[in-house]
């Protein structure tokens, strides 16, 4: 496979350069609830990309909303949801070829 980008994974994979680190920072995140705010800082995202991604996430059944009456704000809670296996095989089969390139 050569030199891995896993931005250019996602890309091929699964459609847009953000969608595999915006799920991955859902997996990871600590707590299984986060605001809508939260996840920033993710390569190649803008904050409207990663609201369209959670969206998404939401769609398929892998995130849940909920917006308490006394809150303006977006909560998102994961769902054990069995999709997310193919984010933690896409991620650990990304660190699989980082670690066996010749970087």
């Amino acid at each position: 496979m050569g030199c891995v980008d896993p931005t250019r994974v996602s890309e091929l994979l699964f459609g847009r350069k953000c969608r595999l680190a915006v799920a991955a920072w859902v997996l990871r995140h600590p707590k299984g609830r986060f605001f809508q705010s939260e996840p920033r800082d993710i390569e190649h995202a803008s904050t409207s990309n990663i609201v369209d991604e959670l969206g998404r996430l939401v769609q398929l059944g892998m995130l849940e909303t909920e917006r308490p009456e006394d809150s303006r704000r977006v909560y998102y809670v994961r769902t054990n949801s069995p999709l997310w296996d193919i984010v933690t095989a896409a991620l650990a089969a990304i660190e699989e070829e980082l670690h066996n390139s010749d970087w």
